[in-house]
């Protein structure tokens, strides 16, 4: 009896540790067969965000780089990389199959996050994380909002009334340059308020501020003064 039961609890510890997914180098991953359904483990360093919204992003190790495309979180199946809290720099493994994407891309589709260990970027402001600040018409830097509030007050029409008074003005820059989001965040008067947005919704595009090589929207505001 005590042969039989040895002989039960082995074969049920064998299919136990048979079902844990298998642990894969990238370069491994990557030479997984498209008609494998197999889910595996992979574990690196995070590249590149390649899209918040889709939850995409470079994992890499030493072996080479892999796309992960679409990264859940078990225990919230609808978070987003950013609520997730994956940055570049990170250190995750992530569990998926191997996808064969459109015959040439190959990728890992609908990955679920393991574990992740934050990385450098976690202890940098949002500036300092970007690979590049907007510019505008070729001033780069501090030095971009400088010229930006300078045209802005250049091109404002000064009311005939002669009222005076000074307006502050949130705005974003969009991922294609356009300044959008234009609202007033400390008012003077129903005239002069109406000006200063008219002016900011007027200007011309800038560059876009860049993180991980693509374009982002970024968040400012300029003072508009009528004296």
């Amino acid at each position: 009896m005590k042969k039989v039961l040895a002989i039960i609890l082995a074969a049920v510890i064998g299919l136990s540790l048979s079902a844990q997914p298998k642990r894969l180098t990238v370069k491994e991953f990557l030479k997984v067969s498209p008609k494998d359904t197999a889910s595996y483990i992979v574990s690196g360093v995070v590249s590149k965000i390649r899209s918040a919204s889709s939850g995409s992003f470079y994992l890499k190790d030493r072996t080479g780089t892999m796309l992960v495309y679409g990264i859940q979180d078990p225990s919230d199946p609808s978070a987003s990389i950013k609520k997730m809290g994956i940055m570049r720099g990170d250190t995750v493994a992530v569990q998926g199959r191997f996808l064969l994407y459109a015959g040439q891309t190959k990728e890992m589709k609908d990955g679920i996050l393991l574990s992740k260990a934050d990385g450098p970027e976690h202890g940098k402001t949002f500036l300092e994380r970007l690979d590049r600040q907007p510019s505008f018409q070729g001033h780069e830097g501090n030095d971009a909002p400088k010229a930006f509030s300078k045209w802005v007050n250049e091109h404002v029409k000064r009311p005939a009334s002669g009222e005076k008074g000074t307006v502050v003005v949130d705005y974003a820059i969009g991922r294609n340059g356009k300044v959008q989001e234009v609202q007033v965040k400390r008012g003077a008067s129903p005239a002069l308020d109406a000006e200063a947005v008219r002016v900011v919704k007027s200007a011309p595009k800038w560059k876009p501020a860049r993180y991980d090589g693509v374009p982002v929207r970024f968040m400012a505001y300029v003072t508009v003064v009528f004296d």
